[in-house]
């Protein structure tokens, strides 16, 4: 029964090894963002660059083959960032990031433009104002077409709202209305 019992502690801490290792790795990619978050906020030297790594370390915070995967809304997920020069929450950037990459490999050499963050005017209540919202373009795009990049952004996890389909009264053109839940 001792042996047992031996042989049940060295498992329990062997796992609690393995979470510590994650929790470091964790950690250690949180300071990462931050240095990042904080370079492309308080400097205006290289901000291209530090835009970039910062695109570039929300798709592995996100990557569904990761360890990781899902961390970024685990670590300040709702942080609010500037992203290709609209302030939005980090989750939906990374979640952005996501759905344009599903878009490309659907509808290859198309344009992806966001058109709004934080910013504007949106309804009263529009989750705009919170960062949870973002609106953008895919150029050239159907109507046709724009019913399946609806599929693809719920797929990724946003709620849709198409209007390339349907009007708003603070509609402004013909775009996609993606928001977390």
């Amino acid at each position: 029964m001792r042996e047992i019992s031996n042989k049940i502690e060295n498992k329990i801490n062997i796992i609690d090894q393995k979470f510590n290792n994650i929790n470091t790795k964790i950690s250690e990619i949180d300071n990462k963002f931050e240095t990042i978050f904080n370079k492309s906020i308080n400097q205006n030297q290289n901000v291209n660059q530090n835009q970039s790594n910062l695109e570039d370390l929300l798709k592995i915070l996100n990557n569904n083959n990761s360890v990781f995967s899902n961390s970024l809304s685990n670590i300040k997920g709702d942080s609010i960032i500037e992203f290709r020069g609209f302030k939005m929450r980090a989750d939906v950037a990374a979640k952005f990031l996501q759905l344009e990459e599903m878009i490309k490999k659907e509808f290859p050499n198309r344009q992806i433009i966001l058109t709004s963050g934080m910013d504007g005017q949106h309804m009263p209540g529009s989750k705009h104002y919170d960062g949870k919202a973002i609106d953008f373009v895919v150029e050239p795009l159907t109507i046709e077409e724009s019913q399946r990049i609806e599929e693809l952004a719920k797929k990724a996890g946003f709620d849709v709202y198409n209007e390339y389909i349907y009007d708003s009264p603070y509609k402004t053109g013909p775009h996609m209305h993606i928001q977390i839940p």
